[in-house]
């Protein structure tokens, strides 16, 4: 079940725990960054990496990421960039299930625990303040994370990763000055890559440098989320087969990855086949009873193979998913038209 509550809480009381630690003084406080602390080599190079393996943004760097990391607090426990890249991991790990609608409240509740720990230890750190600047990005409190990642912008200028979260704190602009410097700084941040395609994707409607960003995404770090993404901005442009491919090789590299099981139904829906269609969306509801899309496309499929009753089950349960959100109006003023014409009740 996906849950929402607590961890919003715990973050809105984290502010008022920054301001407290802003006056005291910890072991930490009076360094000035990773290159500067006087922690024990083996923690350090663990934590290096650590950063290596989570910037690839891939699940498995992710995973390696998490064990790098607490080796070095195991050699070190008062090694704050460790506890702040922790943060960083989990809030990103937390983000992505919030986005495909899995549970996400026990990364956030984690993220939470390792940015406290690394702020108690040194709060002015590049590392803590960057992690916590990402947190408050995804947790959308947009002017929080904008005001943090200035601060560290104007201490280190050369923070990439600092100039993105400025980015899409502040309406992720694919013309933005922000985003240009973050990859002009480092042409392989990974993130900016998939940031910048998803902002051409959604908000330019351009889905041809969507797919080139997505590509170079892909060049630096192969992942089941990107060849998902891609195949969704090559679908939008009519390359229905090459989709296929990708979401192939999505489920390729991860077999239970459900959203790219439910584009490859809809994919297969486009294509005409049917039968196709609905076997990939039971398979992505199988393994995630949370997509609206999966049953409006089920409800489509079903009335194109002349199965009004199961049609008409779905469409209705699409209705009851997505009938708060705005952006499936459209899709929710068909299905119920469609639940009408196939002899069902009117809503």
């Amino acid at each position: 079940m996906i849950r929402g509550k607590s961890f919003f809480l715990a973050f809105f009381s984290l502010a008022l725990v920054i301001s407290f630690l802003a006056d005291q003084k910890s072991a930490y406080a009076r360094k000035k960054g990773t290159e500067n602390q006087q922690a024990n080599s083996k923690a350090l190079d663990n934590y290096l990496k650590g950063r290596k393996a989570y910037l690839l943004f891939t699940p498995n760097g992710f995973k390696e990421a998490i064990e790098y990391y607490n080796k070095a607090i195991e050699i070190d426990p008062k090694f704050a960039p460790a506890y702040a890249g922790l943060g960083e991991v989990y809030s990103s790990i937390g983000y992505y299930k919030y986005e495909v609608r899995e549970d996400y409240e026990d990364y956030f509740n984690r993220a939470y625990t390792n940015i406290l720990k690394a702020l108690t230890l040194d709060g002015n750190s590049r590392e803590c303040k960057r992690a916590l600047a990402l947190n408050y990005l995804h947790l959308r409190r947009l002017k929080d994370a904008e005001a943090v990642a200035r601060e560290v912008i104007e201490k280190y200028p050369d923070d990439a990763e600092s100039y993105y979260i400025l980015w899409a704190a502040t309406g992720q602009n694919p013309e933005s000055p922000y985003i240009k410097k973050a990859l002009e700084l480092n042409p392989n941040l990974v993130l900016a890559h998939v940031g910048l395609a998803t902002a051409y994707f959604f908000k330019k409607g351009d889905y041809k440098k969507a797919t080139e960003h997505y590509r170079k995404a892909l060049e630096l770090a192969a992942s089941p989320q990107l060849h998902n993404y891609l195949g969704t901005a090559l679908r939008t442009q009519g390359y229905l087969h090459q989709a296929v491919t990708e979401y192939k090789k999505a489920i390729e590299l991860d077999p239970n990855f459900a959203p790219a099981y439910m584009n490859l139904g809809i994919t297969m829906f486009f294509l005409n086949r049917f039968e196709d269609s609905i076997s990939y969306q039971k398979k992505a509801l199988l393994l995630n009873p949370n997509y609206p899309d999966a049953y409006y496309y089920l409800g489509r499929a079903y009335e194109k193979t002349n199965n009004p009753k199961e049609a008409i089950r779905h469409y209705e349960t699409f209705i009851e998913l997505a009938g708060k959100y705005d952006r499936y109006a459209g899709y929710v003023a068909s299905a119920k038209e469609s639940i009408v014409r196939l002899g069902g009740s009117k809503r």
